[in-house]
């Protein structure tokens, strides 16, 4: 979504930015700046600092879905600082590709650039100051995604956990992590070219990305706090995962219990019941949270003729009228108000 008042800067000449297909914000109005990127990521405070901030200042945001990450681009322009509080629904991957950024993420404080990137977790509270000129390429990661694979990983239920967050890009983890990351941005920026199969594609390296960011906690736990008593889990949930899988790749088809049953391969009561344990859901609840999550992203990443209406279909709500109030009680707005955002 792109502001067009007089003021608003025009689209760069010459190279293009990263993701510029994917444009969402751009405008040189702090105040808009703030709405429009707050609706993608979440409310925050944001403060132009310096004398010639306001001459300075340019929002940018490029954002596209990608296997149930999101892939962004964001740039200021000019130093800024940022309060988005504790980010809650989200961790958050920022790799400045330029400049440099001071971060606070609960109790750590780390000087970002492009050789120091930092995974912010959703449990603490975040303050950054962007410099001027500072850049940063962006992976938003579903906190329910990453917390599954931390399960997996240990084979637990782990109590909450603090980690350092900051990433050093020369070291091997690290350069891993910016690797995979350039080529999700590659593989976003390529799209058109692709062949069939390539949501499958996407969601196995979106999978195997969060993997690398899963690593990069554990190692940096703090001596082993992730491995405090926890919930062990006496039966590892393979036929969990298996449903979840197949939910994430049938969206848009009918998905009866009997059907997910089968393919998880266990029986109905097991498959419920490991959805209580192990997901805290029913499974209703969790398909429907799924089917909200990737219509909205399919709001985001539509062209302007796009009506809200066929993009509900095309992930199985079929009711339009109760996906609507599930929508807005999820997101705090209409998928309308979304799409309107978005031609913006």
């Amino acid at each position: 979504m792109t502001d067009e008042t007089p003021s608003d800067p025009p689209p760069p000449a010459g190279e293009a930015l990263p993701l510029a297909r994917y444009a969402r914000v751009a405008t040189r109005n702090p105040d808009l700046a703030r709405e429009q990127i707050g609706r993608i990521f979440c409310p925050h405070g944001l403060i132009l600092t310096g004398s010639d901030a306001g001459s300075l200042f340019e929002a940018r945001h490029h954002s596209a879905a990608f296997g149930g990450l999101t892939i962004n681009f964001v740039s200021y322009g000019t130093r800024v600082e940022i309060d988005p509080g504790c980010l809650d629904r989200f961790f958050l991957l920022q790799i400045p590709l330029e400049g440099s950024a001071l971060v606070r993420n609960g109790p750590h404080e780390i000087l970002a650039d492009p050789g120091r990137a930092t995974l912010l977790s959703p449990a603490f509270p975040t303050r950054m100051v962007w410099q001027t000129g500072c850049a940063k390429l962006i992976v938003q990661v579903p906190r329910g995604l990453l917390e599954e694979h931390v399960v997996r990983v240990l084979d637990r239920i782990p109590r909450p956990f603090d980690f350092d967050p900051a990433i050093d890009l020369t070291r091997p983890r690290g350069a891993a992590i910016l690797s995979q990351a350039r080529l999700l941005r590659h593989l976003v920026e390529s799209r058109g070219r692709s062949g069939p199969g390539a949501d499958t594609v996407e969601r196995e390296l979106a999978s195997a990305f969060v993997t690398l960011l899963v690593g990069h906690m554990l190692e940096r736990s703090g001596g082993g706090a992730a491995l405090a008593p926890s919930q062990r889990v006496s039966v590892a949930p393979a036929h969990v995962r298996r449903a979840e899988e197949y939910i994430r790749a049938h969206l848009d088809s009918a998905l009866s219990l009997p059907h997910l049953a089968e393919k998880a391969g266990s029986s109905m009561r097991s498959l419920q019941d490991g959805f209580r344990q192990f997901r805290a859901s029913t499974i209703s609840d969790y398909i429907l949270a799924q089917r909200l999550d990737r219509w909205r992203a399919l709001i985001l990443a539509s062209d302007t003729e796009a009506k809200v209406g066929d993009l509900a279909l095309g992930v199985g709500l079929n009711h339009l009228g109760r996906a609507a109030a599930a929508y807005r009680d999820r997101f705090g707005e209409a998928p309308s108000q979304t799409l309107r955002q978005r031609r913006r």
